[in-house]
């Protein structure tokens, strides 16, 4: 039995005329009453009682045409999925990212795919770095985006480079350090009695930027409030003498409102991580996963050129997907 012959009885079944039936096939009425005998003989029931004047379904044949309706609409539907999966228009995906460029740009690129692909479904997953690498690895996550700095270099792994967010000092409106006068110049220097929050950044990342601000090898410049839930860091802000570190775009709302206030402290540069989209070497993705990716790396690389430009400092390397230097893992 196969899907023609599944076809063939249906098409008989709803007109009851071979001569209608084999023009809707497009075959002629001995080839169709060939097919059709073939496949009774095969299954060992007679689905249709021919006569000189009528075709009648028999009894049995009714439970027949029951099932063969019914596979014929899975094949159908399967069929169509495998044309969306093709094209990217069907199917699952499943995302990873680290929580700055989730907080920044995650949401654009699912709205804007959930927009051009409504059938697809999406499961994300904001994370440290680490554990991305290990779901990844065990294929729970099609890739993931991240600053793969603490990345060590292995040959499993494809690195698609996208760029990365200048960073800055955040606190609350009232805070000691600009109650009196927001936009006054800050000594790096005090900045070390306060409580500093932040996501967990790579240790490189983190040197950087106290080097950046001038801070001494002796200078206590530590993270004491580190949590990759960025909307939780948020929370705890408003009316705190906390400091967040934070990247400008993901905070520009917040001191655009005066709530917030980004602290003007002098530092030589201010982007530091190098992200970039990560993948198992080799493993295809589907059609779906490879859209959604491509969309993620114009949106990101779009994005950190457009924050560089500004809220960078002159000071600032090129941002990696525009140079051969790379400083992120080889891929």
């Amino acid at each position: 039995m196969n899907l023609k012959q599944v076809s063939h009885i249906i098409a008989l079944a709803e007109t009851l005329s071979f001569s209608k039936a084999a023009a809707n096939v497009h075959l002629s009425q001995s080839a169709l009453s060939k097919s059709i005998a073939l496949l009774e003989e095969e299954i060992g029931i007679q689905i249709f009682e021919r006569t000189t004047n009528k075709v009648e379904v028999t009894p049995s044949g009714r439970h027949v045409l029951a099932h063969a309706r019914h596979l014929w609409s899975e094949a159908t539907n399967f069929r169509k999925n495998i044309e969306y999966l093709k094209t990217g228009a069907l199917g699952g995906v499943s995302v990873g990212s680290g929580p700055f460029p989730a907080t920044c740009y995650l949401d654009a690129a699912v709205r804007e795919f959930h927009t051009r692909y409504p059938k697809v479904s999406l499961t994300l997953n904001i994370n440290h770095w680490g554990n991305l690498l290990t779901e990844l690895h065990a294929g729970k996550i099609d890739f993931f985006m991240a600053d793969i700095r603490n990345i060590d270099d292995d040959p499993m792994l494809d690195f698609t480079p996208v760029g990365g967010l200048t960073l800055a000092l955040f606190c609350d409106r009232n805070h000691p350090l600009v109650a009196d006068d927001p936009q006054r110049l800050i000594a790096p220097t005090e900045i070390l009695d306060y409580t500093l929050a932040s996501v967990s950044l790579p240790t490189p990342v983190f040197l950087e930027l106290k080097q950046s601000m001038g801070l001494g090898h002796n200078d206590t410049f530590a993270v004491n409030i580190e949590c990759d839930d960025i909307a939780l860091i948020n929370r705890l802000i408003p009316g705190s003498d906390i400091l967040f570190v934070s990247s400008n775009l993901m905070m520009e709302e917040k001191f655009c409102s005066n709530d917030v206030v980004k602290l003007n402290i002098p530092m030589a540069r201010n982007r530091f991580g190098e992200w970039a989209l990560v993948k198992i070497k080799n493993r295809t993705l589907t059609p779906s996963a490879s859209l959604l990716a491509d969309l993620l790396v114009d949106l990101i690389r779009t994005g950190s050129a457009a924050d560089n430009e500004k809220h960078g400092f002159a000071g600032n390397k090129p941002l990696n997907f525009l140079t051969q230097n790379k400083p992120w893992p080889a891929s």
